[in-house]
Order: structure tokens, then sequence, then C-alpha cells
């Protein structure tokens, strides 16, 4: 018999026995453990993000203060320039001005008992302050006091000054914005200008 004739076929050994398949390990506990624990975090980081996009989508964005509107009619302005002389004041017969050229130096916040520049006023309406005028000889002792008792209550904001050009016996103004008044004078009408009007100037704030 030849070399080739003896050769054991397949699946057989040498000796003619059956030869045995390699053996396969178990896998072990800890990998095992392993893939377990793997499988377990993603499903909960699927589970998270499923419940992060449903939470986003159902809950409603948060809503930004509204900022309240300004009282008083609307004052055509001029270009807001330094100037000299009262002649180059923008100033309407009978009203206070609310804004427009001005004097480089602006008035201080306060209740004064004497009139005051109105170029220095405008300059200081331009920062932000309100400016309430009277005309002494038009207002009434009572109607007097409410002004004084808003003006008190924002020493920082609220310039108080008789202005004797007025036509009549009060009127506020803020920069670009104008109230007249009339007798009897509401406090909550002063006071919710003056709330909703103070710094909306070109130069908010300065003081």
């Amino acid at each position: 018999m030849s070399a080739e004739q003896r050769r054991p076929s397949d699946g057989a050994s040498a000796n003619g026995r059956a030869s045995k398949p390699p053996s396969q390990k178990p896998p072990s506990p800890n990998r095992t453990m392993l893939i377990a624990a793997v499988a377990v975090f993603a499903i909960v980081a699927v589970s998270m993000a499923g419940g992060a996009l449903f939470f986003a989508k159902e809950q409603p964005l948060p809503q930004a203060t509204p900022v309240p509107n300004l009282l008083g009619e609307v004052v055509t302005l001029k270009q807001a320039d330094h100037v000299q002389t009262a002649a180059q004041l923008d100033i309407v017969a009978g009203q206070a001005p609310a804004g427009g050229p001005h004097f480089a130096q602006p008035e201080r916040p306060g209740i004064f008992t004497a009139p005051v520049e109105d170029g220095r006023a405008i300059h200081s309406l331009e920062h932000g302050i309100v400016w309430i005028t009277y005309r002494a000889d038009l207002i009434a002792p009572a109607d007097l006091e409410v002004l004084r008792q808003v003006a008190a209550a924002h020493p920082g904001d609220v310039l108080l000054s008789p202005r004797p050009a007025n036509s009549g016996p009060a009127s506020i103004v803020s920069w670009g914005r104008r109230l007249n008044l009339t007798a009897p004078i509401s406090m909550m009408a002063v006071e919710s200008f003056v709330v909703a009007n103070v710094n909306k100037s070109p130069e908010p704030g300065v003081r």
C-alpha cells in the first residue's frame, strides 16, 4: 500500500481514532457582567435622552419681562447738540422742553424753589432724569404738594422746579415725552410717568 493510501481521512487521527474538535471555553463571569452592564447603561442613556427631548418640547420657554410703554405725548426733537445760548434751544412757547439742543452742564436732580435754566434741565433729560415743572401762580398748594412728594420719593431721578414760561399749572417731561397736568393732579399719574419714563434716554443713568 502506498503512503498516499495510508494517509488518514479527514476527521481521523493517524492511529485511526476520530480527532476531537478544539474545546471552547465558556465566557468568564467577569466578561458576562461587563457586557450586561454596558447594555443596561446604553438603555438608560437612550431613555434619559428621550425624556430630556420630550421635556424640552413640552416645557414653554420663559417669557421675557415686557418693557413698560413710555407715557405722555411724543415730542419731536432736534439734534441733541451742545449750545451756548438760550436762543439756540428748541423751545415751544408755553411748553416745558423735552429734549433737543442743550447746555454742556446738566442740572442735578432735586427739589428747587427757583427756576432752573432750560438748557441745563434738557441735558438732565438726556441722562434719563424726569423733569417736573409748574407755574407757581397757577398751581394749587395741594397739587404742588403732590409733585413734591413724588420728587422726594425719587431723589436721584427727578428734577422739580417752577417754570414761569409754562402755560398750564404743571407739566412733566422726560426725553422725547411730555404730559401736561391739570387740577386736581393725580399722584398716580405723576408716579406712573416717572417709573415708566426714567432712564429712557440717549444717556441713561448718568448722574
